[in-house]
């Protein structure tokens, strides 16, 4: 019997230990995820802060150059370029025109700047409201920056802007990045028919070698809560992915 007991006591003992180091491991882990998330949030608000900023500073320049520069052009042909550069460093007016306007004059820009055809596909019963005018903003410029890509790098022909809710992903997409319970997310894609990523200077597909307007694309969608991809064929062109959460009406 005592060495019943002995054993028995040992076995308990070890089942404490067990529970004890398991418990140990599941707080360090759960400390360790908290922290974390923490860090990630202030990223997060560093980087709309960062981002706020940079619009601030666009208009600011934009402000400058209207004001100070172009009186003393005035019939020169520089003074078109300018205009045009000011236009398109001031954010669009989301308050007297909707992100369906804003977008469809961003194409007519473009393809008066760059003569590269630009398709506008955007689904007319969508409805950009669920939106905060800030994370308007953020798709805008997210079109914008794919749209200068385009026009940089890509030797493309023609370009296509997308905006649909509740389709089918391109192919390529990672179908397990969805918001299951929510209801259906906004595809948002810009796309042309160019080299691809791969014959681009400056641009890679790993995050870690981004380009300046690529990791602004990525901190951008991240604001959105968003996901992101650059889906690129060789001699075939590249698809700039967003996938946007539905979100409430604020």
């Amino acid at each position: 019997m005592p060495s019943e007991f002995d054993s028995y006591f040992r076995l308990l003992w070890l089942l404490v230990l067990f529970i004890g180091l398991l418990m140990a491991c599941l707080s360090y882990i759960y400390l360790a995820m908290r922290k974390a998330r923490k860090r990630e949030l202030q990223n997060m608000a560093f980087s709309s802060l960062a981002l706020e900023a940079q619009e601030t500073e666009r208009r600011r320049i934009a402000a400058e150059l209207h004001d100070t520069v172009l009186p003393d052009l005035r019939d020169n042909p520089a003074a078109a370029r300018i205009r045009e550069i000011c236009g398109r460093l001031m954010p669009p007016d989301l308050i007297r025109f909707s992100l369906k306007d804003s977008l469809s004059s961003l194409c007519d820009s473009f393809v008066k700047r760059t003569g590269i055809e630009c398709i506008v596909e955007i689904e007319e019963s969508l409805d950009f409201n669920g939106l905060s005018d800030e994370h308007r903003l953020h798709l805008y410029r997210i079109a914008q920056e794919a749209l200068n890509n385009i026009g940089k790098h890509s030797h493309a022909k023609q370009a296509v802007l997308v905006a649909r809710q509740g389709v089918p992903e391109p192919v390529g997409f990672l179908k397990s990045k969805g918001f299951p319970g929510k209801g259906q997310p906004l595809l948002f894609s810009i796309s042309d028919d160019g080299q691809g990523l791969q014959s681009r200077p400056g641009l890679r597909r790993e995050g870690k070698h981004d380009g300046l307007g690529m990791s602004t694309m990525r901190q951008r969608a991240a604001i959105l809560g968003a996901h992101i991809d650059f889906i690129s064929v060789e001699g075939n062109g590249l698809m700039v992915c967003v996938k946007v959460p539905p979100q409430d009406k604020p």
